[in-house]
Parts: C-alpha cells; structure tokens; sequence
C-alpha cells in the first residue's frame, strides 16, 4: 500500500515537524477529546525520527485529557503548545526536551516551566536520558527549583512574622525585623536612600532602602509593597 508506506518514510525522516489545530476537520465526524488523547498518543509512539516538533494550536476540550506520550526513538523532542495541554513523557532515548507556550488558558498563577504543559517530575521519572530541560541543562534545572522552593518557604516564614496594626479605618503591615531584607544596611546609593536626611536628601518619600525590602511583605498593595 502507497499510503502505508509514505506515512512510515514520513515519520522516520531525520526531523519532523507536526502541527494538531485541534479544530475538527468536518462535520460529518465528531471525535471525543478521549479519541483525540489516543490517537495522539498512537501517532507519538510510531514516530523514529531524532528529532520531533509537536505543535498544538490549541486542545479540542476545556477539560484536562491525560495523555501519556510514550517513544523509544526520539532523541530530541520539542513542544509547543498552550497550558492546558497536559501529558506525561515517557521516552527512552530522549536527551534534550524543550517546552514553549504562549501561556493562554493557564491554571497556574505563576505561570513556570517545569508546571505547565509538562510536569518536569513526570519528565524527569519518565525519560532517564534526559541531559537538558527547557534549554537549561538538568542539574542547572534541579538547582534553580531548589532555589526558588527554598525562596518561598523563607517568604512564607518571613510573611508569617509580619504584624498588622490598624491606622484609622486601614490597616498596614510592619516589618518583620528577622528576614535577610530587614537586615540589610542602608545602601546608601538608591533613591530612597538618597531621599534620607541621613544622606543628605529632603526626607519627603519617607521608603525604606530599596535592598532592604522585607521578604514577608513582597507582594502587598499599595504602600506595603514599597516598605
């Protein structure tokens, strides 16, 4: 069969690039978002080329459709596609994997590589070959996540310790007095510092050193975020 053979060529080219729509081509047949799940997942294990571009426009359903992504031949595997495009990777012969999305329809507030579109632990356990993540190399990759947990939970201690107190009808919240930011000196060289009387300034913009903001109040409104 002509048609056999060309998809099998097609899909054993040295790179391969592949768009999904995601829009139903005719009317005539209406495919479920659990078809399209396993016809995705078909297509991406018959694949032998090195490389792979999987793009996804956008997914037919709203709903989180769980798709595990399984290939043995793949070496280099590239994936477009928006937040709400879910999957698991499980690729023997992987080596780099690198993700992008124009971030539409994302759950996450933060909005970070290694949470949306790909869950960098399902990566991580799933591909054992893995050398590169997201263009940064993986060891680099584990660092930078141990860095910004250790960053949240100081900022989660820090936020804990701040106290409100209520000034007529609004409330403000003060420094903590512990964290690394409360406890840095006066710069010196920054504006604010450069407003002090200390430094010879007016003392009119009445803010702290803009390297001694406190970690607990990172994040407030209004005038809390500037103390």
């Amino acid at each position: 069969n002509f048609g056999v053979h060309l998809m099998k060529d097609g899909l054993s080219v040295d790179m391969l690039v592949i768009t999904v729509s995601g829009e139903q081509s005719t009317k005539d047949i209406n495919v479920t978002a659990d078809e399209y799940g396993k016809g995705l997942e078909n297509f991406v294990s018959l694949v032998k080329s090195r490389k792979f571009v999987l793009n996804i426009c956008k997914e037919p359903s709203t709903k989180k459709i769980v798709k595990i992504l399984t290939n043995d031949y793949v070496e280099c595997f590239e994936l477009v596609a928006p937040c709400n495009f879910q999957a698991e990777l499980k690729m023997g012969q992987v080596k780099e994997v690198s993700v992008s999305t124009p971030g539409q329809n994302c759950s996450s507030p933060t909005h970070q590589l290694g949470k949306c579109v790909l869950d960098w632990r399902m990566v991580r356990d799933g591909c054992p070959g893995l050398k590169i993540f997201g263009g940064v190399g993986v060891k680099e990759f584990k660092e930078m996540r141990a860095r910004r947990k250790k960053e949240k939970e100081h900022m989660r201690k820090a936020s804990s310790r701040t106290k409100i107190i209520k000034v007529g009808k609004h409330k403000r919240r003060l420094r903590c007095g512990e964290c690394e930011g409360c406890k840095r000196a006066n710069c010196g060289a920054c504006r604010n510092c450069k407003d002090m009387r200390c430094f010879g300034g007016r003392g009119t913009r009445a803010q702290a050193c803009e390297g001694r903001k406190c970690l607990g109040m990172v994040g407030g409104k209004g005038k809390d975020r500037k103390h």
